[in-house]
């Protein structure tokens, strides 16, 4: 083998290892690009802004990322948090305690109901395709629209409003410790659990063995349905807490609570280089997946672009899925071809 093939296989797996590198890159240039147009966006005041609004979005693509690692896809997302917040705020509203300082169940309490009732989501989604062989998108569009329905049965086509929330509910995103939103806080310790899982725990690094070779998995003796189920599991629990997080954030609770809000949380996930085919993914290159998307979000609108910023919005992260997907399948196909090489097939 020639000395410059050999020299060319670290760049490929470099490029595959260390994809963040590539997003903090882009989350720059899409910084400079604003700031050029208006030097209010690069403020500290705005960076921190960005961080806290994007903290949901990073916390549900972290769910994400474990049912893509798997080789699965939920698009049920949506459904899941409008039922979670939809049950949570009910119990809370019923009771709720007028006063100087409006009080209902304990804080800690009701975030558990709300991540309880996604947990159930969850395990519905993971039991039906793991074990009765669904696809996954088949499976999470028809549970997304039946966890819609069961929302607007159980409030009665009723939302939830400010008024009918305690004060600790509305001040569950709104407080800071030491300057900090609880929000980036929430994220920070989501994030840290789920980067310890999957790098520590023996079932996290089942979720990267299914989606890489499930047959391979299986002969090692792990248990793949039982991994898929888990995944969906802690999709779920997470969807329930984003809820919660924007039933405080928005102050209401409404049964089509953030539809279509899945495509910005596949978004988050492939722009940070998880596959859509199972196996490949990290916690750090979704969460700066979501940090582009929260850039582009909060920068073209300071733009003053001609035209809806809406629609250049989805024009520049439909060109970042496009860029992370080619160049995901370009990467993999040159490390395969490399592997060959090595082997002088």
């Amino acid at each position: 083998m020639k000395e410059s093939e050999k020299k060319s296989i670290p760049l490929y797996t470099l490029l595959i290892k260390y994809r963040e590198i590539s997003l903090i890159l882009i989350i720059l240039i899409l910084v400079a690009i604003v700031t050029l147009r208006n030097p209010l966006f690069l403020s500290v005041d705005k960076m921190l802004f960005i961080i806290e609004d994007t903290a949901t979005l990073a916390i549900l693509a972290v769910g994400m990322l474990c049912v893509l690692l798997v080789g699965s896809i939920d698009i049920s997302i949506p459904g899941i948090m409008a039922l979670s917040a939809m049950i949570t705020g009910i119990m809370m509203r019923n009771h709720l305690v007028a006063g100087d300082v409006k009080t209902s169940l304990p804080l800690a309490y009701l975030i558990l109901i709300g991540m309880s009732v996604g947990a159930l989501c969850g395990l519905i989604n993971g039991l039906i395709i793991a074990y009765g062989n669904v696809l996954p998108i088949v499976t999470t569009l028809g549970t997304s629209y039946i966890f819609y329905g069961i929302t607007h049965i159980v409030s009665k086509g009723q939302a939830v409003y400010r008024k009918d929330m305690s004060e600790a509910f509305i001040r569950f995103t709104r407080d800071a410790l030491s300057g900090v939103n609880y929000k980036t806080l929430i994220m920070i310790a989501v994030l840290a659990a789920v980067t310890i899982f999957l790098t520590y725990f023996r079932a996290g690094r089942h979720l990267y063995a299914v989606g890489s070779n499930i047959e391979a998995a299986e002969i090692r003796g792990i248990k793949t349905k039982r991994s898929k189920l888990l995944a969906h599991v802690i999709m779920g629990v997470l969807a329930g807490l984003g809820g919660l997080m924007f039933a405080s954030h928005d102050t209401k609770v409404t049964q089509d609570l953030k539809t279509g809000y899945e495509m910005y949380v596949i978004a988050a996930c492939v722009i940070g280089g998880a596959s859509v085919t199972g196996g490949v993914g990290k916690v750090s290159g979704v969460l700066l997946g979501a940090l582009t998307i929260g850039v582009i979000n909060n920068g073209l609108p300071m733009m003053r672009l001609v035209g809806n910023a809406e629609f250049w919005k989805k024009l520049i992260q439909g060109l970042l899925i496009l860029v992370a997907v080619v160049s995901n399948v370009l990467l993999q196909r040159e490390m395969r071809k490399q592997d060959l090489q090595r082997r002088n097939i």
